[in-house]
């Protein structure tokens, strides 16, 4: 019998809790399970109504901590996670009933893939999803070359994926200098391990508005995954050169734009220079371009 720790950080997430921990309960399937939640400093009655929601929910854990930023709950849930393996689950989603057996027989079935994960959906409200929504398992595709699309976006929010616990491990985590956004860093560790594959079907629900949701403040979001790419190129000096270029040439295009369309610069500027070297793919000074290229973002995020 296979097992899966759940590990979902909560922060001020009360009018969801009763929707997401239905979706728990509701994970069918022949594996054992633990719930790992983890309150991040809630301000709400987000810990009360966890206690309350999960006092009929076998193997689930609750932990109170002050605020950190979500990588270090979900590293804390990494760390004490005992299952072969790992899903995580924003306090804000929920998953279709068969999703963690179907993303398990998906590993099981392919030894040396590092993680699956399934696609996602927006509805108006989470109180009218179908969790027994049927979809075919089978249709998955092997995505190869993680690290080079892992850099061009994140791939998968955490709530879409199911994660070697081993491998979550090995690679350490998220990386807490980027305290939101934390699965961005995570799929960066992740790639360098091996292929991922596809679930092609929206298995992971999501509601269209969250108030205070991070991801709507757009500055800091492109900010934290610029700041991401550029620590993960730095750690891993192992990197085969081109796949350095090509983060420059991202980070360098990306901060062109900003600066261009937020602060009206021209090609007289220093955004444009580091452009064109990123665009030229030049090897001279590559982690300091790409340090200088996100301080553009430095004024415009709170």
């Amino acid at each position: 019998m296979s097992s899966v720790s759940f590990v979902i950080p909560v922060y001020n997430k009360s009018n969801f809790l009763k929707y997401i921990i239905e979706s728990l309960k509701n994970q069918r399937g022949k594996f054992k399970k633990e719930f790992i939640f983890i309150d991040d400093g809630s301000t709400d009655n987000s810990y009360e109504l966890l206690l309350e929601l999960t006092k009929d929910l076998k193997g689930s854990k609750i932990y109170k901590q002050k605020n950190k930023g979500s990588a270090n709950a979900t590293n804390v849930g990494i760390k004490l996670a005992k299952m072969k393996y790992l899903k995580f689950l924003d306090a804000d989603d929920v998953i279709l009933s068969d999703t963690t057996a179907s993303l398990i027989k998906i590993l099981e079935k392919n030894s040396k893939l590092v993680l699956a994960y399934g696609l996602q959906r927006k509805v108006m409200s989470l109180k009218d999803v179908n969790l027994y929504e049927k979809f075919n398992d089978k249709n998955y595709s092997i995505i190869s070359g993680t690290i080079k699309k892992a850099m061009r976006n994140s791939m998968f929010n955490p709530s879409q994926c199911l994660v070697r616990t081993k491998l979550c491990k090995k690679v350490g985590g998220c990386d807490e200098r980027i305290k939101y956004s934390q699965e961005y860093t995570l799929t960066l560790k992740l790639s360098m391990l091996g292929d991922f594959a596809r679930l092609n079907y929206p298995t992971t629900i999501l509601p269209y508005q969250v108030p205070g949701q991070i991801s709507e403040k757009k500055n800091n979001q492109i900010y934290r995954v610029s700041k991401a790419l550029e620590y993960f190129i730095e750690d891993n000096p192992q990197l085969d050169l081109k796949l350095k270029l090509y983060a420059q040439r991202r980070l360098t295009a990306r901060a062109w734009r900003f600066a261009r369309r937020i602060k009206k610069e021209g090609i007289l500027s220093e955004w444009f220079k580091l452009y064109l070297k990123g665009f030229f793919y030049s090897s001279s000074d590559i982690i300091g371009n790409c340090r200088k290229a996100n301080k553009i973002y430095e004024e415009f995020i709170d």
